[in-house]
């Protein structure tokens, strides 16, 4: 209880990289169904998606163009 040395004997946190903002503009039509776009704010580069089902799809498109990028 006395021997508290802060983080001693845990492992280093794991580098989490940089943030990245993400520009989600939503459209819902008469019958529901969702359209929109995903947008990287710093390059401008944007991916569409149609349905709910498909807005991580493209949020992960351009999280793997980030991937290989660097």
């Amino acid at each position: 209880m006395g021997n508290d040395h802060g983080s001693e004997g845990m492992e280093p946190p794991e580098h989490l990289g940089e943030y990245m903002t993400l520009i989600v503009r939503v459209r819902q039509d008469d019958a529901g169904r969702l359209t929109g776009v995903v947008e990287r704010a710093r390059t401008g580069e944007k991916v569409r998606f149609h349905g709910l089902e498909t807005l991580s799809r493209a949020v992960a498109a351009l999280l793997s163009t980030t991937a290989e990028g660097s």
